[in-house]
C-alpha cells in the first residue's frame, strides 16, 4: 500500500538550524520517499519575501509560503483529497488548530507530535498559566480528535496522557541518515586533554547552567584536564551564562564555539572525546543520534528520556542536577579504558535503533494502523 503524506510545518526543514524539529521532518521527509510513498512537505515562512518557493532538499522538497490562508492552508486543501494522512508537528501553533478542524470536517486522518512540547518544565518557562488554559480550550481537542498521537519515547507517551483522552498513543522514536555512511567507532588519543561537548541551543531547558555548575565542582585533578565546548547559536543565551562562568571562575575552561553546520558541525563533534546532554527535558534528542553516530562516549541525563537504552552500554545516566552531572563526569573520567567498548554500542544503537530507515519503516505501520483507526 503506497501512502501519500502530507507534513504541514512552519519553516522550510533547513537542516542549517539548531532546531531538532527541521532533522526530523528532513528524516521523515526523505525516507518516506525512499520507500516508495509519495511525501509532501507544506511550509509557512512569514519572513519569506516570494509568496511561493519550490525548497530542494535532500530527497524531498518542501512548498513554502509567505501566507497561510492565501498559500499553506491552499495548497494543503487542494492535497487533501488525495492524500491518506496528514502530518502536523509541535504544539502552540494556531494553524495547526485550523488545519485539524478542516480536516475533522472532511473526516480526513491526521497525527499530530509535540516533540517534547508538553512537558512540565518547558511548560513553566514561561507563560504557564496562559498554555494550561490554552491548551484545555483549544489544543486538547487537536489531540483528542487525532487519529494518532506520535510520542517519540515511551517517557513521552505517559506525559502526553495527562494532556489527551486520546487512546491511540504510540511511540517510534527518531533517527539519523546513514545514506552513504559507515559508521565506525572512535579511536582516542592517549593525552591527558578531555574534550567534552554539547550541540544544539543553549537554552534554559538544555540546562547549560546545571553543568557549567557541574563543571566546577570536578575535583581539581579532573577539572585541569578537561575541556567543555558549547557548540551551537549563543547571541541570546550567552550573557546569562556569562555571569555564572565568571562567578565560577571556570572560564578558562568552557569554549564558545558558535552555530556550526554541515561539515563544520562534524569536525567540532569528532574533535570531541565525551559528549554530554545535561537537560532537564527532551525526547532522545537528534544532537544525542549525531554524537553517537561518531562513537562518542556520552553523559546523558535520565530526563533526556533514554532510560529504555541505558543497558547498551553506551552512555552514563545521571540525574540533570549539577552535582549528579559531576558525578557521572568524574566516572567517565574514571572508565576512560571502557571508552572503546562504550563508542562501538553507541555505533550500535545508531546502526539499529536510530536509523531513520528502520524508523520510518515504523512510523508507515503506525500510518496505516491511524488510517484504519479512522475508518
Amino acid at each position: 500500500m503506497i501512502l501519500i503524506i502530507i507534513h504541514f510545518i512552519l519553516g522550510r526543514a533547513s537542516q542549517n538550524t539548531a532546531n531538532g524539529v527541521n532533522q526530523v521532518i528532513a528524516g521523515l521527509a526523505k525516507y518516506g520517499n525512499k520507500n516508495g510513498h509519495r511525501i509532501y512537505v507544506i511550509g509557512l515562512s512569514s519572513s519569506q519575501k516570494k509568496p511561493y518557493v519550490l525548497v530542494e532538499r535532500d530527497g524531498f522538497e518542501v512548498e513554502s509560503f509567505n501566507q497561510f490562508y492565501k498559500g499553506t492552508f491552499s495548497r494543503i486543501k487542494d492535497l487533501v483529497e488525495d492524500c491518506d494522512i496528514v502530518h502536523l508537528h509541535s504544539v502552540w501553533n494556531n494553524y495547526n488548530l485550523i488545519v485539524a478542524s478542516y480536516l475533522r470536517k472532511i473526516n480526513k486522518p491526521y497525527v499530530i507530535t509535540a516533540h517534547s512540547g508538553l512537558t512540565e518544565d518547558r511548560l513553566r518557562q514561561s507563560r504557564y498559566w496562559f498554555k494550561k488554559c490554552y491548551h484545555t480550550l483549544f489544543q486538547k481537542k487537536l489531540f483528542d480528535k487525532a487519529a494518532g498521537i506520535h510520542a517519540l519515547t515511551r517517557e513521552e507517551s505517559t506525559n502526553l496522557r495527562k494532556h489527551t483522552e486520546n487512546a491511540n498513543i504510540f511511540v517510534v522514536q527518531n533517527g539519523q541518515d546513514l545514506e552513504g555512511v559507515t559508521l565506525v567507532p572512535k579511536i582516542f588519543g592517549a593525552n591527558s586533554a578531555i574534550h567534552i561537548g554539547f550541540i544544539g541551543r543553549l537554552s534554559v531547558e538544555k540546562n547549560i547552567d546545571g553543568l557549567i555548575s557541574a563543571l566546577a565542582l570536578l575535583p581539581v585533578v579532573i577539572k585541569k584536564n578537561i575541556t567543555l565546548h558549547l557548540i551551537g547559536p549563543n547571541k541570546a543565551d550567552k550573557p546569562r551564562l556569562m555571569e555564572s562562568i565568571n562567578k565560577l571562575g571556570v572560564e578558562k575552561k568552557i569554549i564558545f564555539e558558535g552555530a556550526l553546520y554541515a561539515d563544520e558541525k562534524k569536525k567540532a563533534l569528532s574533535s570531541l572525546d565525551v559528549y554530554i546532554h545535561p537537560a532537564f527535558s527532551d525526547v532522545v534528542s537528534i544532537a544525542v543520534m549525531e554524537a553517537m553516530s561518531l562513537g562518542l562516549p556520552s553523559v546523558i541525563t535520565r530526563t533526556s528520556d533514554m532510560s529504555y537504552f541505558y543497558n547498551s552500554g553506551a552512555f552514563i545516566m545521571v540525574e540533570p542536577d549539577p552535582k549528579d552531572i559531576a558525578r557521572g563526569i568524574i566516572e567517565m573520567v574514571n572508565k576512560r579504558g571502557e571508552w572503546p567498548s562504550m563508542s562501538q554500542q553507541a555505533v550500535n544503537l545508531v546502526t539499529y535503533v536510530f536509523n531513520w530507515d528502520v524508523v520510518v519503516k515504523k512510523l508507515l505501520v503506525e500510518y496505516k494502523n491511524c488510517i484504519e483507526y479512522k475508518k
